[in-house]
């Protein structure tokens, strides 16, 4: 249901209209109280499409086809790039439209966007690997039920194979739960208390990944996670960041072919290569460089992929897993996004296909 709409002109320090804005509250959106902006003459807003930023999403759809890439390629020289920034990505992303919330409703939202389909696909996927394993003449993943239960419930590193990235769903919960409760503390990100805090979170998670790599649930990585999470949030806070994301773009190509080979990150495992004072803010710049293009060039393809990210996430790597035998990697890429895209077309036409594995009503 959509409320009436609300005209909201924005006026420069003269006095001028550089803007008008419509106004609309959509009952529909990633946290299901999504502001519609609809924008009439000049904007100086990004665009938007019911409430998301274009450029953002397909920013996380060239992400995740590089995610793909990374997992269908062997060759360490297409690999090791990928892995240097590909996971810290999409936790700045989410970071970047954070906000305060009150701790409850953010956790029953997360609950049904995240936690659902992350069970949903886990289950299914668990129950379909010993008939697909059984077919191709190969033993499953687990011995019997009962260790594939407790594999289940322990995630993160108990889970390898085609569910090697489900660590990443939980340990995204963990950390944006954390940095909910921290804003209660401090709501504004530029708050010198988030920094003095990120920088021991962040020492303590590389400290615990060298330490250790048990990690149910992918809790190992949810330190560093937060720290990224913040530096999305403070991104966000800076208005004029165009600058920034352009010298963040020309450092990640003088990067990628002056420093190479680029050091991979594993934040599954906790690895974040013998330098992590070099590695983790060379995440942040690759990052912010590939939202540099993306900001640049939205492009549409992109842009969708963006939004079934979630999807292409879960299944690519199964697809990649049972099918390595049959293709070669320009193909098996190509499949790895195909078929989760035509599995979120299919999902996504009923309704307890879109609640229990796209995290929408």
């Amino acid at each position: 249901m959509i409320a009436s709409p609300s005209i909201i002109s924005t006026r420069s320090v003269k006095g001028e209209i550089v803007g008008v804005f419509t106004v609309v509250s959509c009952a529909r959106g990633k946290d299901g109280d999504a502001i519609g902006v609809y924008i009439r003459g000049a904007s100086i807003m990004e665009k938007r499409a019911g409430g998301r930023m274009e450029w953002l999403d397909a920013a996380k759809g060239i992400g995740i086809v590089l995610v793909v890439i990374g997992h269908a390629w062997k060759s360490i020289a297409v690999r090791d790039p990928i892995y240097a920034f590909h996971m810290p990505f999409f936790f700045i992303a989410a970071g970047y439209v954070a906000k305060p919330a009150p701790l409850r409703d953010f956790a029953v939202k997360q609950w049904r966007a995240l936690g659902v389909p992350y069970i949903a696909f886990l289950v299914c996927l668990m129950a379909a690997d010993p008939l697909i394993e059984g077919a191709r003449g190969w033993r499953p993943m687990f011995r019997d039920w009962g260790s594939a239960v407790q594999a289940g419930l322990m995630g993160g590193t108990s889970l390898h194979g085609p569910l090697t990235v489900f660590w990443f769903v939980p340990c995204l919960m963990i950390a944006r739960l954390a940095q909910v409760m921290l804003y209660k503390l401090w709501p504004d990100a530029r708050d010198w208390r988030w920094a003095l805090s990120m920088a021991a979170v962040m020492a303590l998670g590389v400290w615990w990944g060298r330490e250790s790599n048990f990690s149910p649930l992918g809790v190992l990585a949810a330190p560093v996670a937060l720290a990224f999470l913040w530096l999305g949030a403070l991104w966000r806070t800076v208005k004029q960041d165009r600058w920034l994301l352009l010298v963040c773009a020309a450092l990640s190509v003088a990067a990628i072919v002056f420093y190479v080979p680029l050091a991979p990150l594993n934040m599954k495992y906790g690895d974040y290569g013998a330098r992590p004072y070099v590695t983790l803010p060379l995440a942040l710049v690759l990052s912010l460089g590939l939202c540099w293009l993306m900001r640049w060039m939205p492009w549409r393809p992109f842009v969708a992929l963006g939004r079934m990210s979630l999807v292409i996430m879960f299944l690519h790597v199964p697809v990649i897993h049972y099918l390595r035998p049959y293709f070669g990697v320009w193909s098996l890429s190509a499949l790895a996004v195909i078929l989760p895209v035509a599995v979120y077309f299919l999902l996504s036409r009923f309704k307890m296909g879109r609640r229990l594995f796209l995290g929408t009503a």
